[in-house]
Formats: structure tokens, sequence, C-alpha cells
């Protein structure tokens, strides 16, 4: 059954593929957390930072990834995750790579909004520009015991499903900025935790990540 899902969601998601721009460097990469292994070779806009076993106390044999996405040239990235039954930090989308989760980061840009998902509740945290220190802006309740959600994030915009949400933000840009303009080392980077927060942050950490997708175009 699981099996037949993962078909499931690479259909669903590589038949938008085409659309992609011409210039994006894009692609799509797909990692497994159980056996710690890249089941495909990661696209030029991916790179993966991190990827050793999960320090959780409670995820003996799991693994835990940083992957960094460059969105220069493309229209957004779309990460679709597969879950058997998650404990603590699992998914964590950040702006900033010393992102930690609850909002903040180390003072490394002001662009540092994220999403994250800790056991089953779903934050997002706007970024600390225009003068505004960082502030919950959503929060959801999940059930992902065998489940699968679809992320998408570009500039000043994230969406994820089941059910649907999108947040746009395109006027206070309080959300992803692609560029980063108060940072320009940053650029159009993007960072993805999975099973861990994006920051080395070792007591934010977990597991029931099993599989991910990720796609640039």
């Amino acid at each position: 059954m699981r099996d037949a899902k993962v078909v499931l969601m690479l259909a669903i998601l590589l038949s938008g593929a085409g659309a992609a721009r011409a210039q994006c460097p894009g692609g799509t990469f797909v990692i497994d957390l159980e056996k710690g292994q890249q089941l495909t070779t990661p696209p030029a806009s991916m790179s993966v930072l991190a990827l050793a076993p999960s320090q959780n106390p409670s995820c003996s044999g799991w693994y835990a990834a940083v992957v960094r996405l460059d969105l220069r040239n493309c229209s957004e990235a779309s990460i679709v995750v597969e879950w058997d039954k998650p404990i603590a930090w699992t998914v964590h989308l950040a702006d900033s790579p010393t992102n930690d989760g609850y909002g903040g980061d180390a003072g490394t840009t002001l662009n540092n909004a994220e999403l994250w998902i800790n056991q089953q509740i779903l934050w997002v945290a706007t970024n600390r520009t225009n003068g505004v220190n960082d502030n919950e802006l959503a929060q959801e309740n999940l059930e992902l015991n065998d489940g699968a959600m679809k992320f998408e994030v570009s500039n000043q915009r994230v969406a994820w499903a089941p059910p649907y949400n999108v947040l746009e933000m395109p006027n206070l840009k309080k959300l992803f900025a692609l560029p980063d303009t108060n940072n320009p080392a940053e650029g159009y980077y993007v960072y993805l935790g999975l099973n861990r927060v994006v920051a080395d942050f070792p007591t934010r950490q977990g597991c029931g990540a099993m599989r991910a997708m990720i796609t640039i175009e």
C-alpha cells in the first residue's frame, strides 16, 4: 500500500514538471529517511547539507537531513513528505540557515520566515523585517499517521495540503523572501529540514518522516 502511494505521489508531482521555466536548473530529488539513502541524484539546484541518524533518543534507526534549495530563475519548490508515525520535529521549511523552530534564528538574516511540524501540529511564523519580530501566522492540527502532505514555497508564499491552505504576503513581505535583499549572500535559498530543524539543534530532532520528494521548477 505504501509503495502504491509513493508511485501515486511521484505521478502527481512529475506531471507538472514540463511547465518548468527553461532556464531553471530544477529537477526532482527523492530521499529515504528510514534507510538514510538518496534515491536519486540531487539536481544542481539542491544541496544535501546533512544526512545522519536522528539524535532524538526515541528515534533509533531513523535518519534526519537538511537540504538547501536554490530557487534562482525558478518559480517554486514543491515538497511531498510521507510519514509513518511522527515523533517530535519532522518537517522544517526555513528562509534562514539558522532557523530553529518556534520563530527566530541566530540573527543571520531578517528574512527568517519558517514553517515547521512538531508532533502533529503545523505552525508558520513570519520574518523579522519591517522592524517587527517574528509572529505566529498559522497553526493547524494534523493527522499524519501513515499519511502524506505536499508543501509549496515561493517568493512571499507558502502552501500545504491536504486540506489546501495558502498564505501570501506580497505587500507586507513577511514570508519567504526570494531574493533576500537584506542578506544578498542568502539569495534565493530555502532550507528544508527532515526529521530535524534546519539549524544544528540536536534536541529539536524527530522521526517518522519516511520519504521526501522535492521538485524545483
